[in-house]
């Protein structure tokens, strides 16, 4: 990890290197072309040659082209800009300030420094660290200098163009970003010409090393500390360019990223550990409630439904066990639904037979009104008995005439034993119901609620609505149920047990209403009880509003 975290700093620092070096070439080839355009300018021979001294036409050749170097140098950014005539010992700059300066230039103009422009071989000589006012001016970068009529013998007279150290600063304050302690410029022997953070002299030491030979990356000791050097070369200058990070600033970032590393991957796997209990845990517990629910039905709680939703293979077992469950559902509605069929063969002999019998009675006293009457009522119970297969939704209206039919024909048999109330609100007759709704309800309270009575018997029919909910409601004020054998009864209703017709009123007829109302409805709708020895019984059966 370390090794790549040094390979990534370095490809970093080089990178920025390159930048830099790339931006030295072509701030000297730039200069090199401004200093052979301007020592063709027209204005130079005049000035030279003296002849035109204390002339109009030299005067006027000296401010054109004084007035040519200056906007040069405001708008190029140079340092300065000066012209040696040597042997006239004169001077045309752009970087003096006053008469001493003047004359200290005059007296340099025969040390080594200049010497080294004059005796050279080459017509452009590129200087670095070279200042106009050598040991006055500290703020020259380098310099370079060409010969103003080539390399012709005794001539040597020359024009030099000079790096501001300042503006190159600058730019490199806005390469560096803080990411060098220090980012230096040097010689070829490794003398250093500009350092970005400190004075050159702070580097004399650097002159004994081997620059070039630095690898990539190498470890310096500079003031005592231990430095990371990445070196770049410059094609034009041969120059280098040395960036150096104190090596315990690295040591300490990579160290700081082992960590940060460390304990992201501790953050990482802590929540992938707690992720996947999580997820165990919710299987797990998914998987037990499915399993529970599954043993519900094992006991004929076909009415119990699996509430797991997931988008998994959980869920599409819960769902898939649903849809079973709704299938077996339906398989036992249509079992009661014959076995219920086979109940009104056995007893619509007896039914039909009773009427007859009371219709016979009323024949023998005459009563021929009555007798159609009851005729009519009888012909339409067994028109809508024989239509249980054309379709199994009625309106409510429907339903409840024919309850009325069924409870006209009992009552000439019970005579005025028997009433009946009726609460139908407004409008409910246009909602719909599951055929056959009312008629095993009514028909349990005649058989059941009745048989040990000697007073008036009174059944009353409502049907309302609520805000979604149709409700009918079926009461008698008859011996009532006792609460042992009322929870019994509402468990074999809702499926949860099973009870012969010996031991509950309801039987199969209600068993098999509050089903049919589960599926057609949902689980949050059908039958409920509400019994008291001796208080009577109120049957409710809750569905959803449809027309």
């Amino acid at each position: 990890m370390e090794k790549y975290a040094k390979e990534n700093i370095n490809q970093y620092v080089t990178s920025l290197n390159v930048q830099i070096s790339n931006s030295i070439d072509r701030y000297v080839d730039d200069m090199q072309k401004v200093l052979m355009i301007l020592s063709e300018d027209a204005n130079l021979p005049v000035i030279a040659d003296k002849k035109f001294v204390g002339t109009f036409e030299g005067y006027t050749a000296y401010n054109r082209f004084y007035d040519n170097i200056r906007s040069l140098i405001f708008f190029k950014g140079y340092k300065s800009l000066s012209v040696i005539l040597f042997d006239r010992q004169e001077i045309l700059t752009t970087d003096l300030n006053d008469g001493e300066d003047f004359k200290y230039i005059r007296n340099a103009l025969n040390t080594n420094m200049y010497r080294e422009i004059t005796d050279s071989e080459q017509s452009m000589v590129l200087l670095p660290g070279f200042s106009l006012l050598p040991g006055k001016d500290n703020n020259t970068l380098f310099s370079q200098a060409i010969k103003l009529w080539g390399n012709l013998p005794g001539e040597k007279d020359f024009m030099v163009l000079s790096a501001d150290k300042d503006l190159f600063s600058q730019f490199l304050n806005g390469v560096n970003n803080q990411a060098f302690d220090d980012i230096l410029i040097t010689t070829e022997d490794g003398k250093v010409i500009f350092s970005l953070n400190s004075d050159v002299s702070a580097y004399d030491e650097f002159s004994n090393k081997d620059i070039g030979r630095l690898a990539e990356f190498d470890t310096l000791r500079l003031h005592g500390s231990s430095y990371y050097a990445n070196v770049k070369n410059s094609a034009t200058t041969g120059w280098y360019v040395v960036s150096l990070i104190n090596q315990n600033k690295i040591d300490k970032q990579i160290n700081d990223s082992k960590i940060i590393i460390m304990l992201t991957g501790i953050i990482v796997m802590a929540i992938l550990i707690v992720a996947v209990h999580l997820f165990v845990t919710r299987s797990t517990r998914d998987l037990k409630r499915l399993s529970k629910t599954m043993k519900n039905i094992e006991k004929s709680n076909y009415q119990i439904r699996s509430d797991i939703n997931r988008n998994d293979e959980i869920g599409d077992l819960s769902r898939s066990f649903n849809a079973m469950i709704k299938n077996v559902l339906e398989n036992q509605v249509l079992r009661n639904e014959a076995e219920i069929k086979s109940l009104q063969d056995q007893i619509n002999p007896h039914f039909l037979y009773n009427t007859l019998d009371a219709i016979s009675s009323l024949a023998i006293k005459r009563d021929h009104v009555r007798i159609n009457g009851m005729v009519e009522k009888l012909a339409d119970f067994y028109r809508y008995n024989m239509n249980i297969a054309s379709n199994n939704v009625v309106e409510i209206g429907t339903e409840i005439q024919h309850v009325k039919n069924y409870l006209e024909i009992i009552q000439v048999r019970y005579g005025s034993r028997l009433s009946v109330n009726y609460e139908i609100d407004e409008g409910m007759s246009e909602y719909r119901t599951i055929r056959f709704t009312l008629q095993p309800v009514v028909e349990n309270a005649i058989k059941h609620a009745f048989n040990e009575m000697s007073m008036a018997c009174v059944i009353g029919i409502k049907a309302y609505e609520t805000e979604d909910t149709i409700v009918l409601e079926v009461t008698d004020n008859g011996i009532g149920i006792e609460e042992s054998k009322l929870r019994k009864i509402m468990q074999d209703i809702d499926g949860e047990a099973f009870l012969s017709h010996s031991e509950t009123r309801g039987g199969v007829g209600l068993k098999n209403v509050n089903m049919r109302y589960k599926l057609l409805f949902g689980g949050d709708y059908g039958i409920s009880i509400e019994s008291a020895k001796g208080n009577g019984t109120k049957v409710v059966i809750t569905g959803r509003k449809m027309k």
